[in-house]
């Protein structure tokens, strides 16, 4: 499934991507569990397809067996309403947001591609080097990339994103994949001269709109192998970063368990894997973003992400 957060009129709303339509999920749900003879349907849609993607990551995997026969009751009923509100819309109709709004972690994983560590003669780490970011910092599909007033260097990082479907901690390696919801395309936006001048990252790396993310939520199922994925970055068309998922220093399963043994890791959670080479503060002469620049974040078969550059306005 592709799942998406998606705003018509009124607050966004989860829905599944099928095609170039999106199934409203918590209205799909409310038909079939009506259909079925289910006295509380509209609860009983509440409770297992909750409009909200944390609150149905949190329904486990009851809520992703009923997303789909919601998925495939739409498919047959696509002309249905539910208090005059369309079950399903073409996507065009209606905009993305991105697929996790208020994650309660988003963590990140700095010098993780081997690439990227070739090309800055770096040794890969024994240890996965984290940092966090906060929610502030969510963006999606197409929402503008806001530089700050504080920076004149801004920075792209194509990573690999996969979300937290279950509550977990002390993961073994072997049984990560079992605590992933799915993958999607992440971009860890950077002030690279405020990350210099710091020595760290939560200033630079944490202003509005620095982590973009989406424009869906691919679930694990349909991801067969998250490290044969190929990693591009352009901006204005030209390609500044490509490589493969297939150079990540920490894979995701040992980057689940790692993470584990620190953080109790809740449904909604955000691991984003590091990037590979081709930063803009590392080339020369340097490719920092400017205002009006296009940014697109592509990860394999994940999606696309499309995000404008704009200056801060104060």
């Amino acid at each position: 499934m592709k799942l998406v957060m998606f705003q018509g009129q009124g607050d966004p709303r989860l829905g599944a991507l099928v095609g170039d339509k999106i199934v409203d999920l918590n209205l799909a749900g409310e038909c079939l569990s009506a259909e079925r003879g289910f006295f509380r349907a509209r609860a009983w849609a509440e409770a297992y397809l909750p409009a909200e993607t944390i609150q149905f990551l949190q329904g486990g995997d009851r809520s992703m067996s009923e997303a789909r026969l919601a998925i495939e009751w739409a498919e047959k009923n696509e002309g249905a309403q539910v208090r005059n509100t369309p079950v399903v819309r073409a996507a065009s109709s209606v905009s993305l947001v991105a697929p996790v709004l208020k994650p309660e972690k988003i963590i990140c994983v700095a010098h993780n591609y081997h690439d990227f560590c070739a090309e800055l003669g770096l040794e890969p780490r024994e240890v996965p080097r984290i940092f966090s970011k906060f929610a502030n910092a969510v963006c999606g599909w197409e929402d503008p990339i806001i530089r700050a007033k504080m920076t004149r260097q801004l920075g792209y990082e194509a990573e690999l994103g996969f979300v937290i479907g279950k509550q977990c901690k002390n993961v073994s390696e072997e049984d990560a994949y079992d605590y992933i919801a799915g993958y999607m395309t992440f971009n860890d936006i950077s002030a690279s001269d405020l990350t210099k001048f710091d020595g760290q990252n939560t200033r630079g790396k944490g202003f509005d709109t620095f982590a973009a993310m989406g424009p869906y939520l691919v679930t694990s199922d349909d991801v067969p192998d998250p490290h044969d994925l190929k990693v591009e970055l352009r901006v204005n068309g030209t390609v500044l970063q490509t490589s493969n998922t297939n150079q990540l220093v920490h894979n995701v399963p040992q980057l689940l368990s790692f993470c584990s043994q620190v953080f109790t890791l809740e449904p909604g959670d955000v691991v984003a894997t590091g990037t590979p080479g081709g930063l803009a503060k590392d080339r020369n002469p340097t490719t920092f973003m400017e205002p009006g620049d296009i940014m697109e974040t592509e990860i394999g078969y994940l999606g696309l992400m499309r995000n404008p550059i704009v200056e801060e306005e104060l």
